[in-house]
Parts: C-alpha cells; sequence; structure tokens
C-alpha cells in the first residue's frame, strides 16, 4: 500500500467518515462505554466544542479519513484547565501502519505549543494493543478503576495513562488559542512531524 498520509485539523465535512470509524466500536466492544451512536448533528457538535479549545485531527489518504485522535476536557473545574483526556481511533484495514503513532505524535506537539501540562489516557482493560501504544508514546501508569463500567454484558476496568509535557514545577502560563497554533510554523510543522512518524513507519513495514 503506497498511500500518501497528511494531518490536519478536522473540518465539519469530515463528521460523517470520522463517526463512521468510531461507530463499531460503541456498538462492538468496550473501547468506548458509549453505548448509543450519536446523530451527526451531535458528533460534528463536538468535534467543534473540542476544537475551541485543542486540536481535533484527522488523518487522511486521498481525502479519505483513515484516523482521527483529539484532546477532549479532562473535567469542568478552572484548575484541570492545563489536563487534557487524549484518545485515537484509526479505522479498519490501516491499524498497524503508524497511523495513530503519527496522530499522537502531532496531537502530543500542538498541545505541548499551546501550554497544555498534562495528558491523560483512560484505557478499559484488558487492552494490551493500547497500554502497548500508549507507553510506546511515553505514557505511565497511575491507576485503575476496579469494575467502573458495564457494558456488553459485564463489569470492565478501566486504566488511567498519564504524559507530562509541561513544566508542572510553576505556574503556568495562559493557553495558545488553537487558531494561534495553526496559523503558525511551529504548528505546521507539528502536522508534518506526525506525517514523517507514518511514513518512516510505512518505509520500515515495505523493507520486511
Amino acid at each position: 500500500m503506497n498511500d500518501i498520509f497528511e494531518i490536519s485539523m478536522a473540518e465539519p465535512a469530515d463528521a460523517s467518515q470520522i463517526l463512521d470509524i468510531y461507530r463499531p466500536f460503541i456498538e462492538n466492544t468496550a473501547v468506548t462505554f458509549e453505548t448509543e451512536i450519536p446523530s451527526l448533528e451531535e458528533f460534528s457538535e463536538r468535534i467543534g466544542n473540542v476544537e475551541g479549545e485543542a486540536p481535533w485531527l484527522v488523518c487522511k489518504t486521498d481525502e479519505d479519513v483513515v484516523g482521527y485522535a483529539y484532546a477532549g476536557m479532562y473535567r469542568v473545574r478552572a484548575a484541570y484547565r492545563w489536563s487534557r483526556e487524549v484518545s485515537a481511533y484509526v479505522k479498519e484495514g490501516y491499524r498497524g501502519m503508524g497511523i495513530a503513532s503519527g496522530l499522537y505524535t502531532s496531537l502530543i506537539e500542538f498541545l505541548r505549543l499551546q501550554g497544555y501540562c498534562n495528558l491523560l489516557a483512560c484505557i478499559t482493560i484488558p487492552n494490551p494493543g493500547s497500554i502497548r501504544f500508549h507507553e510506546s508514546m511515553g505514557f505511565r501508569h497511575v491507576g485503575t478503576y476496579r469494575n467502573v463500567g458495564f457494558k456488553l454484558d459485564r463489569f470492565h476496568d478501566v486504566g488511567w495513562w498519564e504524559l507530562f509535557i509541561g513544566d508542572v514545577s510553576k505556574a503556568p502560563s495562559c493557553i495558545r488559542p488553537v487558531g494561534d497554533v495553526c496559523d503558525s510554523a511551529e504548528g505546521h510543522e507539528a502536522l508534518e512531524t506526525g506525517v514523517r512518524k507514518i511514513m518512516s513507519k510505512s518505509t520500515e513495514s515495505s523493507k520486511r
């Protein structure tokens, strides 16, 4: 497969394809504890709400969305505003190609440029693939809630992983607006860094 990939901010027109990627995870897995498929209108609104504060990135090839990653709000109280909860989903048929790694590489750097300090990942256990992935990106396990969610006829544990991307020894600076970073050279480089990560993985795979 010789796809050419790009990583960019999600646009309203991408919402349908993003939801198509997410839908099987709702219907068939406990990866997400969501149980009802959101409407396209609701899902589009979610994307817009996230992008008001932090990136919602898509990976495309030939205009097709094949993966996405975003940094949602962790909690609503003001003291938490320098922390974001991150997630990534990849379309079936494109997994194992480094797309999630590329998206997270861009996402983490973008969030660092904005001034966020701590990233959190919530993983339904067991999920050894997601755990390996997050730990390969530098996240470390900090705790597990036992039997906290009921889905698909059973209770599930949930683990939390964290990654510090800012200096937490001092008071943080104000968060840079998403648009400010998007329009900057360093913001463009953050997106390109993720693409290079994917292409490096693709090159490695082709040599095997």
